[in-house]
């Protein structure tokens, strides 16, 4: 018997289990939820839009790994017509360590490409909304390793001696902190390199983040497919998402909840960013258009949202984002592809199982 028919065995054995859960178990949040949602058809009304998505792979080696990231924007016009004279790609590719906190730092990698691509098709192009996948509280307090495993005098000296060069050298183009990897071999000891690299790119994370909220906040709107965010309190383990979709609500949104980024929500950023996020109020809802309900998050209100994005719903979900995120994916084929173009024929450790 093969592996496949063996989970095939179990998963029928567990369908009617604990690993599946029954309908009864919710069905006495039906009317907490309806008293949450308002039944809404949106009204047609054509903005101008422009949307960000951005992708990330690697190439695993032995002792390293390949990687490439990129985002993307795409902008549709007053018409709903996609612009045949912008599509632009941001993108970097590199080599990283696995001990240099490659997880994370490709992340953030990621983040600093999509933002400074919003940053720029709204400065360039001036649409009317901006839209970004995923979740702009999520994007604001993202946690990382850097600032709790850097000592307080080494993030200071960052702070200090870096980051002033960084705001000199910001451009909407690249990742800017990558071009001040000597100046950080120059001034700390080689062993601390990944975490001071791994701090300064964070730090570019925040700028990006802090201009694109200085200048277009108005304009966000961050949509989520998947969600954890339990901010109705529901259940102490489903996920308020889920909630929604299961009760086969009609086209509408929910109350919205407004969260400002306190310090009960992020205890701290670093000292030069901590005021820079703490007044905004963001506006989390849920909104459906036709078969599916996305989680919301922007400083408009839920029916003009609706109203804006109605005529871009393709499937239930907004053809911009669509769009972008069909431009910038980063397949097997395209690592490798850059594997040979730069003469990368190390072992990845796999040799002896990928070719048969």
């Amino acid at each position: 018997m093969s592996i496949k028919a063996k989970l095939i065995e179990k998963a029928v054995s567990k369908s009617t289990s604990h690993l599946t859960y029954r309908k009864d178990d919710i069905f006495y949040l039906e009317e907490a939820v309806k008293n949450l949602w308002n039944n809404y058809l949106p009204k047609n009304k054509v903005v101008s839009i422009g949307a960000v998505d951005g992708s990330l792979n690697k190439k695993d080696f032995l002792g390293f790994i390949l990687y490439a990231v990129g985002a993307v924007s795409v902008f549709f016009d007053k018409n709903g017509k996609e612009s045949n004279d912008w599509e632009n790609y941001n993108v970097d590719v590199g080599t990283l360590k696995p001990q240099e906190y490659s997880e994370t730092r490709l992340r953030i990698y990621m983040g600093i490409l999509e933002i400074k691509e919003l940053i720029k098709i709204g400065k360039e192009r001036k649409p009317e909304i901006l839209l970004l996948d995923g979740s702009l509280v999520g994007d604001i307090i993202r946690p990382v390793v850097f600032s709790s495993y850097l000592e307080k005098d080494l993030r200071k000296k960052v702070e200090d001696e870096l980051f002033p060069e960084l705001i000199e050298i910001f451009s909407e183009n690249e990742i800017n902190s990558k071009q001040l990897e000597n100046k950080i071999i120059e001034k700390f000891p080689k062993e601390f390199f990944p975490l001071i690299a791994g701090y300064l790119e964070y730090l570019e994370y925040l700028l990006s983040l802090e201009k694109l909220m200085k200048n277009y906040f108005e304009k966000l709107v961050a949509i989520s497919k998947r969600s954890s965010s339990r901010i109705y309190k529901f259940d102490s383990i489903m996920p308020d998402i889920f909630i929604f979709q299961h009760f086969n609500l009609p086209p509408g949104y929910s109350e919205p909840v407004e969260k400002q980024i306190t310090p009960e929500v992020k205890y701290s950023f670093p000292k030069i960013f901590e005021e820079s996020f703490r007044d905004y109020r963001i506006k989390i809802f849920y909104v459906k258009f036709e078969n599916f309900v996305y989680k919301i998050e922007t400083a408009i209100d839920p029916e003009c949202v609706m109203d804006y994005l109605t005529h871009t719903i393709v499937n239930g979900y907004p053809y911009p984002l669509k769009s972008a995120h069909d431009k910038v994916k980063i397949g097997k084929s395209d690592m490798d592809i850059l594997s040979n173009i730069l003469f990368i024929n190390k072992p990845t450790g796999r040799e002896g199982v990928d070719t048969y």
